[in-house]
């Protein structure tokens, strides 16, 4: 079962909730963390929480 598709005017939406995005690589970071499996990371640091690692990688660069 493919995740997405092109709709009518050329945004990509997804096939579970079906929100539309612009391209397939933000419809791809939507799928991961809207419906992917939970796993929440948090940083060492502060204890914020966040539902993508790439957020908390992000993050550690301000908060040291």
């Amino acid at each position: 079962m493919k995740l997405f598709t092109k709709s009518e005017d050329s945004a990509t939406k997804c096939k579970k909730c079906g929100l539309e995005l612009h391209d397939a690589e933000r419809l791809k970071r939507h799928e991961k963390i809207a419906h992917a499996r939970r796993i929440d990371v948090k940083c060492r640091n502060c204890g914020t929480e966040f539902r993508d690692p790439d957020d908390l990688r992000k993050h550690k660069k301000k908060c040291r």
